[in-house]
């Protein structure tokens, strides 16, 4: 299952995202010394080389392990994100989310159970790829700065203005040569956190059936319809 304790849809990211749902606040230094009332101009510059990079993506694919720590707790799970626009479709541990913009599928591999529901953009969690990459147009949702960078990248953290978020912060690792993102961590307010560490980003076409659910691929799957 997908964990229950996180609001999770891709990315995310990932979920992605995801996801893209997001953040409380824990300050961060150099933000706070730095910056206090705009982000960090050249966090924001690496954002933007970051969508620029992306945008001319079809389509984006992301391999992914996810590490769930919660206390001693610790599970890494495999994972596969697929997104086109507001469309998407995630395989974490064979438990799958799939989102055409108009029917929502629930895949629950332990039930061979898929449930089916209507989608509302208003019920969208919105912690995707895609929110990743525009986050530098978010300046009335979070404050965000580069917190550390040596010769491999930049870190870059982000935290939200709502103070009523049921997240800390989102840490963010770029790859400084190739410009691409190689992890992204997520800090919630109980202490536990989801590192999602990308193993592969990749740009694809993919086909109209990418983002439908295949009940032919899991013989014997009971379809439980919650549509109006």
């Amino acid at each position: 299952m997908f964990p229950t304790h996180f609001k999770f849809s891709p990315l995310a990211f990932l979920v992605a995202f995801f996801g893209i749902y997001f953040l409380a606040a824990v300050p961060c230094t150099y933000a706070q010394s730095n910056y206090t009332e705009k982000s960090d101009p050249e966090a924001t510059k690496i954002l933007k080389k970051l969508k620029s990079v992306y945008s001319r993506y079809d389509a984006i694919e992301i391999d992914y392990t996810l590490e769930i720590e919660n206390g001693q707790d610790k599970e890494v799970q495999q994972g596969n994100i697929l997104q086109q626009g507001d469309k998407y479709r995630i395989n974490n541990n064979g438990n799958i989310i799939i989102n055409d913009t108009k029917t929502v599928w629930m895949y629950i591999q332990k039930q061979n159970e898929v449930q089916v529901n209507d989608y509302d953009a208003e019920d969208d969690p919105g912690f995707t790829p895609a929110k990743i990459f525009n986050i530098d147009e978010s300046d009335e949702e979070f404050f965000y700065a580069i917190t550390d960078q040596d010769s491999k990248g930049y870190k870059i953290e982000f935290k939200p203005l709502d103070k009523d978020a049921e997240l800390m912060k989102i840490r963010v690792h770029v790859d400084k040569a190739q410009s691409k993102i190689y992890s992204i961590i997520i800090f919630q307010d109980d202490g536990s956190r989801m590192t999602f560490n990308v193993k592969s980003i990749k740009n694809i076409q993919p086909t109209v059936a990418d983002f439908k659910f295949n009940k032919e691929k899991h013989p014997g799957v009971k379809e439980v319809d919650l549509r109006d």
